[in-house]
Order: structure tokens, then C-alpha cells, then sequence
């Protein structure tokens, strides 16, 4: 799903994800987790001040943010653990 980004410089100089809008919703970058980059993209988990978590792709060749994963929140992951004991 493509989505729009706006981006700031980190501390390596390159535009890293500050705020993003899913579903009209603007979602404020609290931390990157992770970076990877895996050619013709860049991957991004971040964390967002909600407390939720995502996975976002740019493609460097095309110029477009995608999200690319939404990661189960930590209380939600422990219930369902909990119940398969």
C-alpha cells in the first residue's frame, strides 16, 4: 500500500521517516528499530508515539513509500501466547 511520508535528516545524513498517514490517520515516528537496505529498497521498522509498530519500504528507483508490514501489538501477542499454554 503506497503512503505518504514526510522525512527528516538523521544522523547518517539520509532522509529517514518522521511522520506518515495510513488511512488519513498521521502517525508521528517515535524511533527507528531497524534499518536494512535490500536493493532497490530501504526498509524502515519504526516504532510510532502510539506505542505501535510498522514496517516501511522505499523504493529508491521509483521514489515511493510503501507500508510494508504492521506488527502485533506486544499486549495483544501475549494474550494469544497465553492462551496456547
Amino acid at each position: 500500500m503506497n503512503i505518504c511520508v514526510h522525512t527528516s535528516l538523521g544522523r547518517r545524513g539520509e532522509d529517514e521517516p518522521h511522520v506518515f498517514y495510513v488511512g488519513g490517520n498521521r502517525l508521528i515516528v517515535a524511533g527507528i528499530r531497524e534499518r536494512w537496505v535490500k536493493h532497490p529498497h530501504r526498509y524502515y521498522e519504526v516504532t510510532c508515539d502510539d506505542g505501535r509498530r510498522f514496517l516501511l519500504r522505499y523504493d529508491t528507483d521509483q521514489c515511493i513509500w510503501e507500508l510494508a508490514g504492521v506488527y502485533a501489538p506486544v499486549y495483544a501477542t501475549r494474550l494469544v501466547s497465553a492462551r496456547y499454554r
